[in-house]
């Protein structure tokens, strides 16, 4: 059987990729592990820092999008009322792809996220470890799941912040990046 030239580029690119892509992920679960302490130091410091800072230039911002939601909060609740199945379907895409890196089914999945939450608030004792608040808490990934899926349930890679701490960490992530 002869095999063009061309399908013999195409199996070992795809060999090559998946070794390449299992090479990435183990060094970035483990460049995580080794600088996990320095990131929440200098997320903290630089929250710290820049605190009123980033408030007043949100804040624009914040009050424009709080005006849009308002304006068209009636569209919004209305399609997702007439659509409930984008959402859900848009929701279980995204866990089903990152619990395929974990062998993991849905459910499994989602159920372990709800645990992760559960535990990292509970070590945390249920306030944010930045500002102390006590209502709205999350439990915020500090490796996203999307760049390192196979932390996405390790609790060291959890951390517990309330919903305004949560927002300014993810706004801080993408200025950084």
């Amino acid at each position: 059987m002869k095999y063009t030239l061309k399908f013999i580029y195409k199996v070992v690119y795809k060999v090559v990729m998946v070794q390449s892509r299992e090479e990435h992920n183990k060094k970035s679960l483990q460049y995580y592990k080794d600088h996990r302490e320095e990131r929440i130091a200098y997320n903290k410091q630089y929250y710290k820092d820049h605190r009123e800072e980033d408030k007043k230039r949100y804040e624009g911002r914040k009050a424009y999008f709080k005006q849009y939601r308002k304006d068209n909060s009636e569209k919004r609740k209305q399609y997702r009322k007439d659509n409930p199945e984008v959402d859900l379907r848009t929701m279980k895409k995204q866990l089903t792809n990152l619990g395929k890196i974990l062998d993991m089914d849905y459910d499994s999945f989602k159920y372990g996220l709800i645990s992760f939450t559960r535990t990292v608030r509970k070590r945390d004792g249920n306030k944010c470890t930045w500002c102390n608040s006590t209502e709205k808490l999350v439990a915020h990934h500090i490796w996203h799941k999307a760049f390192c899926p196979e932390s996405a349930l390790d609790v060291d890679n959890g951390i517990t912040l309330c919903h305004d701490c949560h927002m300014e960490q993810h706004r801080l992530d993408r200025s950084l990046s």
